[in-house]
């Protein structure tokens, strides 16, 4: 038997957490047994489908490498499979239409809590002769769930799990405007995909009974089921797709790397020993669906962060120019080339949690600054430092050799020439290449910003002083 797993999100909303926790273990399960991982997009409810979150989703799992083998596969293109599968039941006597309106619906749920009842349908058309010459009345279509006995199955997570036929509704398969229902598309999808592995969240524990029924009726090949444990946000909620804090996107966004989050995500419900650190290969090697957690899992973003630090510290360079590079692409803003952006990201991102505070804190290495912004900047406009700025600008103009010995030397030449102190200098030099009054080791930030980008804005500030004397 292939193993087949499947990632299937009904795009309503961002790709959170929870949603990338199930995607990442049903690819790991298939990798490590050489199988299938199916991407399967549920658009059938087409009152809540949202058009961006199908890219969102996509861009997503293609951040995080999660390769798919077959799809995306949307099910809005699979509507005559369901029809045809719909109409087949019907013709079997395993479906029936329930014309009930949903106001009597309605009626029916309100009296059964009234009495203290499990709200369902009393199966007032199941059995029913309708014969209906020229009839507008709408109508669902409803699966005969079994009246008796019970679905029993082995959860691979939970181990056995039982269900009373009596408790569980006969499933609407199709609504009344023609499209079919979640559970069944998910049902026929699972059969004709040949999915031999259902692993999600246990928020669905609920449907698999229903599911399997489904299957029995059809003469379909039962899948395993593995349901995991929730996720909780910090205050021990439930995720939602609505809360934009915990989407895949958010984090992206704050500058985290592919490595730190899915091996933050893989924490969220497994575990190998004590181990904290896993590479890509240890988790499809070591990971099993025994070692999934039953518990809640609460989500730490100290955690997080320092798994995207210990990452910043141990990716290859090449790797971390390539995300930073990528990020600072998606933010439209363009490196320069005569800056060594390279340099920079080899001394100091290892100081950083994300590449967000990292690019904030240099982003004077890829934008224009704007003296007039710096505080107290009156405190620097004086005719001595425009002598100071312009002895750097021309011993720096003939500097041949850029490293930091050259550049430490030819500060320390102007720190003698004027008898002043050396942070009288560096702190001249650091507004007027960054803006800031605080910046790493000056020498490094001088070689790294670059000879060009440097003579440009001591000149720029050199007029800058000259024109706030002259005011």
């Amino acid at each position: 038997m292939k193993i087949t797993t499947r990632f299937s999100p009904s795009p309503t909303g961002f790709l959170h957490i929870g949603g990338v926790r199930t995607a990442l273990y049903s690819w790991l399960f298939a990798r490590k047994y050489g199988g299938s991982f199916i991407l399967r997009i549920e658009d059938t409810d087409i009152q809540r489908i949202k058009k961006d979150s199908v890219t969102d989703i996509l861009f997503g799992l293609k951040y995080l490498g999660l390769s798919w083998d077959k799809g995306p596969i949307y099910q809005s293109d699979r509507l005559k499979i369901y029809q045809d599968i719909i109409l087949f039941m019907l013709k079997k006597k395993i479906a029936y239409k329930c014309y009930c309106s949903q106001k009597r619906l309605e009626k029916l749920r309100k009296k059964q809590i009234l009495n203290k009842k499990k709200p369902k349908y009393d199966k007032k058309c199941r059995n029913a002769l309708f014969i209906f010459k020229k009839s507008n009345i709408p109508y669902v279509i409803r699966f005969k769930n079994p009246d008796k006995g019970f679905v029993t199955f082995k959860d691979m997570v939970r181990g056995n799990i039982r269900f009373s036929n009596e408790e569980l509704d006969d499933l609407i398969l199709q609504r009344s405007n023609g499209t079919p229902t979640y559970n069944f598309c998910v049902v026929v999808d699972d059969w004709k995909m040949n999915i031999t592995h259902v692993i999600r969240g246990d928020d669905h524990i609920n449907n698999t009974p229903r599911q399997i029924n489904l299957l029995n009726a059809l003469g379909a090949e039962i899948p395993m089921y593995a349901h995991a444990s929730m996720i909780l946000d910090p205050s021990r909620k439930k995720l939602s797709k609505r809360n934009n804090v915990m989407s895949l996107k958010s984090y992206i966004e704050e500058g985290f790397v592919p490595e730190a989050i899915l091996n933050y995500i893989v924490r969220l419900g497994w575990s190998y020993k004590d181990k904290e650190i896993f590479s890509r290969e240890e988790m499809i090697s070591l990971f099993n669906l025994k070692s999934i957690s039953k518990s809640p899992s609460i989500l730490n973003y100290k955690k997080l962060l320092w798994l995207n630090h210990y990452y910043f510290n141990h990716l290859s360079l090449k790797e971390k120019y390539k995300y930073f590079s990528t990020y600072i692409k998606d933010k439209k803003i363009i490196l320069d080339s005569k800056s060594d952006i390279r340099g920079l990201i080899k001394d100091f991102l290892c100081h950083y949690n994300t590449l967000k505070e990292f690019s904030i804190s240099y982003s004077y290495f890829y934008e224009d600054i704007n003296l007039s912004k710096v505080d107290n900047m009156h405190f620097y406009c004086s005719a001595m430092n425009v002598k100071i700025l312009k002895f750097l600008h021309q011993n720096f103009s003939l500097l041949n050799v850029w490293n930091t010995k050259n550049i430490l030397e030819e500060i320390q030449k102007s720190v003698l020439y004027f008898k002043i102190f050396f942070q009288d200098v560096a702190i001249l030099l650091r507004i007027g290449i960054s803006g800031k009054k605080n910046t790493p080791n000056i020498s490094s930030i001088i070689l790294y910003i670059g000879k060009d980008k440097l003579l440009f804005r001591i000149n720029n500030f050199i007029e800058y002083i000259k024109y706030y004397l002259n005011k």
